[in-house]
């Protein structure tokens, strides 16, 4: 699904059996992006990666779909790491049982960056493209509804590169106002939201300097026009 791509992402994709259909940048939301692509779709499952998240390891596409021999699983979602400043973790799946999604865990939760779901189930049920992001968490959260789990698998992992500052202000925002929708008391926390972002920013960079990792902290100072963005965009998503 492309949305106005200005590399060579068109031309490498077109040297491979793939569709591919354009949706207007006017028009695109992530829902209804995922949306027009699903209805291109004719497999059992449906897996979603955003184009600047390649895979970490070979096993990722068979570590998403080992889940699904359990019917009571709807979706399966990896870890999204930032390349030169995370480094992979690992461990066991972790189940997200029906009524395990709330306000306090809304971080934690599908990521269409990176994911997978039953397609029987995203023909009852398709992404709500009123949201202007969170498309996912709502899915997810209508799933659990009607009495499936998820699953979080650390093995299924992708790199996730940092956004530009425009880039992630206008993220940032859409994902809050998308939050605000589904949990309207996120109003009340806004500030003590935005304060606990730019209080975990400024600890990291005082680490990375105690510790004289010049190559981290260069990346701490990288980011922080994004991270500041993300804060406005924050913000500015709950109004």
């Amino acid at each position: 699904m492309d949305s106005g791509s200005r590399d060579r992402t068109l031309e490498i994709a077109a040297g491979f059996p793939v569709k591919i259909r354009h949706i207007a940048r006017r028009e695109f939301n992530y829902s209804r992006a995922l949306n027009l692509a699903a209805r291109q779709a004719t497999g059992e499952f449906l897996v979603c990666l955003s184009a600047h998240c390649p895979p970490v390891g070979d096993g990722w596409l068979a570590n998403l779909l080992r889940h699904f021999d359990d019917p009571s699983v709807a979706a399966v979602w990896g870890p999204n790491y930032e390349p030169g400043r995370d480094s992979i973790e690992g461990g066991a799946p972790i189940r997200q049982e029906p009524g395990a999604y709330s306000f306090s865990t809304r971080q934690f939760g599908l990521n269409n960056a990176n994911s997978a779901l039953r397609r029987s189930l995203w023909l009852e049920f398709p992404f709500d493209e009123e949201l202007p992001a969170t498309e996912d968490k709502a899915w997810a959260l209508e799933a659990m509804r009607r009495g499936f789990c998820l699953v979080y698998d650390p093995a299924a992992a992708v790199w996730h590169a940092a956004h530009p500052a425009a880039n992630q202000f206008r993220r940032n925002r859409a994902i809050m106002a998308g939050y605000a929708r589904l949990f309207p008391e996120l109003r009340a926390s806004e500030p003590h939201a935005a304060w606990i972002l730019v209080r975990g920013v400024g600890r990291r960079m005082v680490l990375h300097a105690r510790q004289r990792d010049l190559g981290k902290l260069w990346l701490d100072l990288k980011k922080a026009p994004s991270t500041i963005a993300a804060v406005i965009g924050n913000h500015l998503g709950h109004r």
